[in-house]
């Protein structure tokens, strides 16, 4: 079965991944045809006529605007009908659309059928991060998140490097067909391969069907969600839920995460469809591609570092160093470009002289622009996650989509406001990454202004079913009051007899506490919660009542925080319940998580005492 599993796994991964492969291929490919659709021998290109900056802008965000209403679309589609259609129906449906965009005879037709594969783009976007997080095994879900979407800034790099070298052979027509490939590679392997989520059927209540998914992939059926029905750390009075609750309890949030979000897509858009083109006086065609492809370099660098920091640190604080990253990459590449006696930039159908530059000058470049593609579409995969682990838990489903559809108005922006750019600044071309820059900074300051999460650590209280021990008396010697000990793996039982053995000794009370695993991943746009196991729930329910039987007065507890919110979360439940001592006896990382834990605890509050516990595995 676990060898089932994991090759279903290993499958479903691989193409989600290679689907998003195509999803970065798509958006990055109209920019790196722009230069020959405005260069002199645009008419044997398309049309009769070379684009203007502005119609090359408008033509650009076609596709941003079939991309937004296909994710909106395909995330009520994927509910309605199951991932697996959806995702099928989006790959043949993009691939089609490429197919067709490459026979295009006039801007018109190239316009709509960009728009309508944008369609198909967006859905399978909005649909892939669900599948892969509900087929992730228990414990990899970031990981397996975290690579499938690594696939995005991948593809948008293998375009730029494909441009480099095919585009002066096969021609743009060419580059968009080989879009269309998925239609005879990924679909078929997708069809035979790509199961149905059991977790959706199990949702929709075909357990018959979702039983035999589940003995033919090896998942297992998720047992049904136990919610907290308490918190004891914070507590909202205003309960209600989807986008209601959002707009009501996170109004302002909501807004400001959503213009993050669009700011940030407006600097990704912006630079995948006019570097090449704002860069040819200095690059030439074929370096100007070269910088497409360092910028999406960077940007899979920025998701693989950025996202192993915001599990760490928290989304906020690095997509805030995302932002600064970003800025001061263009600023940079700003000051080299005024150093540079650039030529002027040639009109719609003239040569284009290109500047004399060193190398030296070429390499800082290229190097600044990777940069610059780890503070911007690195940053993007990260406040998909800020969202994520803003909400509360009855509103971020709706608190994530708003901020994907609100983030692609950045993104049908983007490829206009080049275009404005381009023109406004035709001979001053570092002024143009100095205004990119800027708008980085914009973002910067809505992230820093943004109010502290109401996105609470929640605890379900849980008192011993047996008979209650009595109070120890108040004579008895004792060296704590209260101790409150942390654990994740209920069913230890050497586990627990270490600690009922020591606190039957030393403590007047104590609190077990369950911390439940919410990993929520900065590259997460689904569902982000992980059910409490209902094991763990009667484990340490045996638990509770073993200590009480001990003597010692116990009660169990389950707290559900963010993984890297554990810190502030434990210490915050401690202090509510005037805890003389914090008890760490984790196992899941061994003692590296432990000691990191630890070190988050004495952060929160260094006049906490801590005890580490060896682990038992």
């Amino acid at each position: 079965m676990l060898r089932k599993r994991r090759s279903t796994i290993i499958w479903v991964i691989a193409i989600c991944f290679v689907g998003l492969i195509f999803d970065g291929y798509d958006l990055v490919v109209y920019g790196a045809v722009l230069p020959g659709f405005m260069g002199p021998d645009s008419a044997k290109w398309i049309g009769d006529h070379a684009l203007t900056p502005k119609d090359a802008g408008v033509l650009g965000s076609y596709a941003m605007i079939g991309m937004m209403l296909g994710a909106l679309v395909a995330g009520t589609l994927g509910d309605l009908i199951g991932r697996r259609k959806v995702m099928l129906a989006s790959i043949a449906w993009f691939s089609i659309g490429m197919a067709v965009t490459s026979m295009a005879e006039t801007l018109t037709a190239f316009g709509i059928w960009r728009f309508i594969t944008g369609l198909g783009v967006g859905a399978l976007a909005g649909t892939t991060g669900a599948m892969a997080a509900e087929f992730a095994p228990p414990g990899k879900k970031n990981l397996a998140t975290a690579f499938t979407y690594t696939g995005i800034p991948l593809g948008s790099l293998l375009s730029a490097l494909l441009a480099i070298f095919l585009l002066p052979i096969i021609g743009w027509r060419g580059m968009f067909l080989i879009g269309a490939l998925p239609l005879v590679t990924l679909l078929p392997l997708a069809f035979w391969k790509l199961p149905e989520s059991v977790a959706w059927l199990a949702s929709r209540g075909r357990l018959d069907e979702a039983r035999r998914v589940s003995a033919r992939t090896g998942v297992p059926i998720p047992e049904a969600e136990i919610k907290p029905q308490q918190s004891v750390v914070a507590k909202s009075s205003d309960e209600r839920a989807g986008w209601a609750g959002l707009f009501t309890v996170y109004f302002v949030p909501a807004i400001i995460i959503g213009f993050i979000s669009a700011f940030c897509l407006l600097l990704v858009y912006s630079l995948n469809t006019w570097l090449p083109k704002i860069m040819l006086p200095i690059m030439g065609p074929k370096g100007s591609l070269a910088l497409l492809l360092v910028l999406n370099a960077g940007a899979i660098l920025g998701t693989l570092i950025g996202s192993r920091l915001a599990d760490k640190h928290g989304p906020p604080r690095i997509v805030a160093l995302g932002f600064v990253v970003g800025a001061l990459a263009m600023g940079a590449v700003g000051l080299i470009a005024a150093n540079i006696n650039v030529p002027p930039v040639a009109k719609p159908g003239e040569v284009q002289q290109l500047a004399e530059v060193s190398t030296v000058v070429v390499v800082l470049l290229l190097s600044t622009i990777a940069i610059v593609g780890l503070g911007t579409s690195g940053t993007q995969c990260l406040i998909y996650g800020l969202a994520a682990n803003y909400y509360r838990t009855n509103v971020r489903g709706a608190g994530v989509a708003w901020t994907a559809a609100f983030g692609r108005i950045g993104g049908i922006v983007g490829p206009v406001f080049g275009a404005f750019l381009a023109v406004t600044f035709a001979g001053e071309l570092h002024s143009i990454f100095y205004v990119l820059g800027g708008i980085s900074l914009v973002g910067l300051i809505l992230t820093v202004i943004l109010p502290k999460s109401k996105a609470a650590a929640v605890a379900q209280t849980m008192a011993p079913t047996t008979a209650p021990a009595a109070a120890v008396p108040a004579g008895k010697s004792r060296l704590y009051g209260t101790i409150m000990a942390v654990v994740d793996q209920t069913g230890n039982k050497l586990t627990r007899a270490r600690i009922s053995e020591f606190v039957s000794l030393t403590g007047q009370k104590v609190h077990l506490v369950y911390l439940a695993p919410e990993h929520v991943m900065a590259a997460e746009v689904g569902d982000t919660d992980k059910a409490v196991d209902p094991k763990h729930v009667a484990n340490l329910q045996q638990y509770v009542n073993e200590v009480n039987a001990q003597g010692i007065p116990a009660e169990g507890r389950i707290l559900t925080a963010t993984l890297f919110d554990r810190g502030r979360a434990v210490v915050d439940l401690a202090e509510q319940l005037r805890t003389d001592l914090i008890i760490l006896n984790t196992e899941e990382g061994g003692q590296r998580a432990k000691a990191e834990l630890a070190q988050e605890v004495a952060k929160q509050n260094p006049q906490m005492a801590v005890l580490v516990a060896r682990s038992t595995q």
